[in-house]
C-alpha cells in the first residue's frame, strides 16, 4: 500500500486560561481542513483520516450521529488497509505542569465482523513519531452516540516534545471506523465533575422500561464524594443524590439513576442528563460539562399474524406528523432486515423533518435462511408466503391504530425490496400512490400479469455498474433470479402503459467527485395526468443505496420522499375492460405470477385472450 505521511509542524502552543484551567491544545475541526501542525500517517487508499460532516463521512454499515464538522477514518466505506491510521497532534510542551489531561469527543463502536475486531488506541511519541506507546485503549459503545473521553497525561509531564496519536486498527478486516472531535489538552485544576457519556440506547421500544445509565469523570484535582443526578425528556425532572463516593482526579464513576424511563408513543425525544450539588457546592469550576443531551427515537416493534406466519415490523410515527399523515413502507433487500434498512436509510429522520409515518416490515426466511420478499424468483419455486396479503393487512392494522392518510401510501425498497415494490404497484395499485425502487427490477412474469386498478407513479434509482441487478437486465435468466428486462426497458413499459409523452432530462451536481459516479435524471410526465415515471441513473454506481453507500451526490431516501411529496392527489384510474367483448380465459396465476388452479376464497389473477387481466376472489 502507498504510505502517506503529512509534513509535521512542530511548535509550542500558547497557553489559554479558561474556567480556571490552562488549555494547551484546542481543536474542533470546524474549518474542514487538517489544522496546521496536525498530521497523519496511513496505508489506506482513501487518504486515511478525512474531514467533513456525518453525511459525507458515514456509510451503509457505519452511520455516524451528527456532530458538526469532525474528523474520521471509515473502514466500512474503504474496505482497505487501515491497520496504521494515525491522526497526530502538534508537539506539546508539558514542562512545568503538575497534572495534564487529554479530552476529546469520541464515536467508536468497537465492532467485530468476519472474525476481526477493530481497535482504537490513544498513543504518545517522544521521538517525533518514530515510535509509539499506548496510553489507553478506547472501549467501543454501539448506541449511535458520541461520548467524552478524558485521559491522564501525567506520566508525560516534564517532556517538551510530546505528540499524541489517535491510532485506528482494522485488524486487516472489513470493519467500521472511528470519529473524533473537540480535542483539548488541559492542565487540571480545581473541582470539575463532567457527564462524559450516556449508555442509553438511542432507539427505544415504545412501552419498554429502560434505566438511565452513563459515566461521570472527575476532570478536576479534588476528590468527588457526592453529587445530584437529574434527567428529563421534556416533562418531569427526576433527581437522586449519589453519595459515599471517592472519585479521584481523572477517575470515572458509572451511574444508574433510580428512576427508569418509559416512552409510550413513537417519535423523537431529547434526553437531558445533568449533575449538580457536587460535594455539596452549588456549582463546580466548569459548568459547560455538567449536562449531556442525546436524541432518542422511540419506535414500535410490532407483530401481526398473516396467513400461517407471525410477521414482524417496525413502525415510526413522527412527532411532527399531522392528522391523516402519509405512510411510507420501506422494504429491506434479500438477506437484509427491517432494523438494518431503518438504520442506513434514515427514514425516521426524514419523517421528523417532513411529518409522515414510516414502516419497515420484516420478510420471512427462505430455504437458505435468508430474509426475502416473495416475488417469484426462479430459485424459490416452493415458497408460498403471500407477502402482498401481509402488507395489505399490515397497512389496515396501522391505519386502524394511527391517523394515516389512505390516499398517500408509498413504497420503496432496496434490491429485493425494490422488486417487491414493483409487484405491489401491480397487485395493490388501489393502495399505493407511488413506489421508488432502489437497485430494483421488475420480473417478466410480473409484467405479463400486471393488473392495476389505478396508475402508480414510479421512481427508479439504479447504478450502471450494478453487478447484482444489472442495468441491462437478464432477459435469458442467466443469473437464476428469473427473466427481467433492462431498467430502461422497464421504465419504457410504464411510460407506454400510462401514455406519458413529455420527457425532461437533467444532471445532478457532482457534489462528491471522490465517489466515482454521477447522477442524471429522466422524468416522464403528461399534462393531463398526475402520474409520473422517473429514472435516476447513477453513472458508475453499483448495487447501493445512494447517500448511505456508493454515490454521495444525493440521498436515495430523500429523493424518494421528495418524489412522493410533489405528486398531485388525483391518480388516474385504469379503464375497465368491456365485458361484452368475447374472450377466453388463458390461465390463472397467484399474486406473484405463478400459474395455479382455481381455489375458492383466494385472491387470483385471471388472464384473458384479449390481453385483459382481472384480480378477484370467489367466495361462493
Amino acid at each position: 500500500m502507498k504510505q502517506l505521511t503529512a509534513f509535521l509542524f512542530i511548535f509550542h502552543l500558547c497557553s489559554i486560561p479558561i474556567f480556571g484551567q490552562t488549555v494547551l491544545l484546542s481543536e474542533d475541526f470546524a474549518l474542514g481542513t487538517l489544522p496546521v501542525g496536525w498530521s497523519q500517517s496511513t496505508n489506506a487508499t482513501d487518504g486515511g483520516w478525512l474531514l467533513g460532516t456525518n453525511t459525507s463521512l458515514q456509510s451503509t454499515y457505519w452511520s455516524i450521529s451528527s456532530h458538526g464538522n469532525f474528523i474520521a477514518t471509515n473502514d466500512d466505506a474503504c474496505d482497505c488497509d487501515k491497520s496504521e491510521d494515525y491522526l497526530i497532534t502538534p508537539s506539546l510542551d508539558l514542562t512545568g505542569m503538575s497534572s495534564v489531561a487529554l479530552q476529546f469527543q469520541n464515536y467508536f463502536n468497537g465492532g467485530t465482523l468476519f472474525g476481526g475486531t477493530e481497535v482504537a488506541t490513544v498513543e504518545y511519541s517522544l521521538d517525533n513519531g518514530t515510535t509509539w506507546t499506548i496510553l489507553q485503549t478506547i472501549v467501543g459503545v454501539d448506541n449511535d452516540q458520541w461520548d467524552a473521553q478524558s485521559i491522564s497525561l501525567n506520566s508525560l509531564v516534564g517532556n517538551s516534545n510530546v505528540m499524541i496519536g489517535f491510532h485506528y486498527f482494522d485488524d486487516f478486516n472489513w470493519l467500521f471506523g472511528w470519529a473524533i472531535d473537540d480535542v483539548k489538552v488541559i492542565e487540571v485544576t480545581g473541582m470539575d465533575l463532567a457527564v462524559s457519556s450516556l449508555t442509553v440506547p438511542s432507539t427505544q421500544s415504545t412501552g419498554s422500561t429502560n434505566p438511565i445509565t452513563g459515566v461521570v469523570t472527575n476532570i478536576g484535582l479534588e476528590t468527588i464524594q457526592s453529587f445530584d443526578l437529574s434527567w428529563t425528556i421534556g416533562g418531569s425532572v427526576y433527581t437522586n443524590n449519589i453519595s459515599g463516593l471517592s472519585i479521584p482526579s481523572l477517575g470515572t464513576f458509572n451511574f444508574s439513576h433510580t428512576d427508569q424511563m418509559q416512552i409510550t408513543n413513537s417519535g423523537a425525544y431529547i434526553l437531558d442528563v445533568s449533575i449538580s450539588n457536587v460535594n455539596g457546592q452549588p456549582i463546580d469550576s466548569n459548568a459547560t460539562n455538567d449536562i449531556l443531551s442525546m436524541n432518542l427515537i422511540a419506535v414500535e416493534y410490532g407483530t401481526i399474524v398473516s396467513g400461517a406466519f407471525s410477521r414482524d415490523y417496525i413502525y415510526y410515527h413522527a412527532s411532527t406528523a399531522a392528522a391523516n399523515c402519509p405512510l411510507v413502507m420501506v422494504f429491506h433487500g434479500y438477506g437484509g432486515n427491517a432494523e438494518n434498512i431503518m438504520n442506513y436509510s434514515q427514514f425516521n429522520t426524514l419523517a421528523e423533518e417532513f411529518g409522515f409515518a414510516v414502516c419497515y416490515p420484516q420478510g420471512t426466511e427462505d430455504f437458505n435462511n435468508n430474509n426475502f420478499w416473495n416475488v417469484g424468483y426462479d430459485f424459490q419455486p416452493g415458497e408460498t408466503v403471500n407477502d402482498v396479503v401481509f402488507v395489505d393487512e399490515l397497512i389496515d392494522l396501522l391505519s386502524a391504530q394511527n391517523s394515516l392518510s389512505n390516499e398517500e401510501i408509498f413504497a420503496t425498497g432496496m434490491s429485493n425490496g425494490g422488486d417487491f415494490s414493483y409487484l405491489l404497484a401491480c397487485t395493490s395499485s388501489e393502495t399505493f400512490k407511488a413506489i421508488a425502487p432502489v437497485a430494483g427490477m421488475m420480473l417478466q412474469h410480473i409484467i405479463d400479469t400486471c393488473n392495476q386498478v389505478s396508475e402508480v407513479s414510479i421512481l427508479e434509482i439504479h447504478g450502471t455498474n450494478d453487478n447484482v441487478t444489472p442495468m441491462n437486465g437478464d432477459p435469458m435468466n442467466n443469473d437464476g433470479w428469473g427473466a427481467y428486462p433492462s431498467i430502461p426497458n422497464t421504465i419504457d413499459y410504464w411510460v407506454n402503459l400510462y401514455g406519458l409523452t413529455s420527457l425532461a432530462s437533467s444532471n445532478f451536481p457532482n457534489i462528491d467527485p471522490t465517489d466515482g459516479s454521477t447522477v442524471s435524471s429522466d422524468k416522464y410526465t403528461e399534462n393531463t395526468s398526475c402520474t409520473q415515471v422517473w429514472l435516476y441513473t447513477v453513472d458508475g454506481g453499483g448495487h447501493d443505496w445512494p447517500g448511505a453507500s456508493g454515490n454521495m451526490d444525493l440521498s436515495a431516501s430523500r429523493q424518494a420522499w421528495l418524489f412522493f411529496e410533489q405528486l398531485c392527489v388525483n391518480p388516474v384510474g385504469i379503464v375497465e375492460v368491456n365485458s361484452n367483448i368475447e374472450r377466453q380465459l388463458l390461465r390463472i396465476t397467484d399474486l406473484i405470477g405463478r400459474e395455479t388452479e382455481f381455489e375458492k376464497g383466494v385472491i387470483l389473477i385471471y388472464q384473458y385472450s384479449d390481453g385483459s387481466v382481472e384480480k378477484k376472489v370467489v367466495l361462493d
